[in-house]
């Protein structure tokens, strides 16, 4: 379990609104695109891109939407990540929780195109962002020095271990002996991605090998470097090549 529960993206119709209503779960909500209005336990307020909100249980609330709608990102955190939240002055008590910031916005895209490419890395991508989100939220900064933490360098080793694997957050958080939260922000701080991206790059990088040394099939080379098929994998190597693998190996 990454802690993250149930992310998607949801996406709002010019000027439609959303009559009052409740959760019986507690949700956040990350403003990636667009506006609108909320109204909830009394209050009234305008959301914009890079507002981070928190929906607790059972709050009574309705949304107006502006004229280019909205999208947003909505998960919920299970227990663990909620106490971590709570012991780092973040408490999910009831009370709404607003916070703006270019940052957020930017990890909203993220966790979006992550979702996009559809893929077996996207999950774990786009989970590992949402917990960096719940860290910026709060205002936990990660004290790197210029040398690799130890407990860092072993999650980077277990990912070149076998990068046609896919280990999960938990997982790699085990082999660091930290919280997932933690593993997530200074894995991101370190090496300006997150575990997902950075084992998706690696079967990339062996996968352009093959395509440039080897003449065997598509499919093959897919299945060897951990991928579903050729159809994943051609969205994976245009996510991050900018091109077909096709097209990479005829440029080569």
């Amino acid at each position: 379990m990454s802690g993250i529960v149930d992310l998607h993206v949801s996406e709002y119709l010019p000027d439609g609104s959303i009559a009052e209503h409740r959760h019986d779960q507690a949700w956040f909500c990350l403003v990636v695109d667009g506006s609108y209005e909320e109204s909830i336990l009394g209050m009234r307020n305008v959301h914009e891109p890079g507002d981070l909100l928190f929906c607790p249980a059972h709050a009574s609330h309705a949304q107006r939407f502006g004229g280019d709608g909205a999208r947003k990102v909505i998960f919920r955190c299970d227990a663990s990540v909620a106490q971590w939240l709570g012991e780092h002055r973040t408490r999910l008590d009831g009370r709404p929780l607003v916070r703006r910031s270019h940052a957020l916005r930017g990890m909203g895209r993220h966790i979006v195109s992550a979702l996009a490419v559809d893929d077996a890395h996207s999950g774990v991508i786009a989970d590992a962002v949402a917990l960096d989100v719940l860290a910026e939220t709060g205002r936990e900064v990660a004290h790197l020095s210029l040398m690799e933490p130890g407990w860092l360098r072993r999650v980077r080793e277990r990912l070149h271990d076998d990068p046609a694997r896919m280990v999960s957050l938990a997982e790699l958080a085990a082999v660091a002996g930290r919280h997932p939260v933690h593993v997530a922000r200074g894995f991101r701080l370190f090496h300006h991605c997150t575990p997902g991206d950075y084992q998706r790059r690696l079967r990339m990088d062996r996968a352009a090998r093959l395509l440039s040394n080897t003449t065997r099939p598509l499919l093959d080379i897919a299945l060897e470097c951990g991928f579903g098929g050729a159809a994943q994998f051609s969205r994976s190597f245009r996510a991050v090549h900018g091109t077909t693998p096709s097209a990479w190996r005829s440029s080569r």
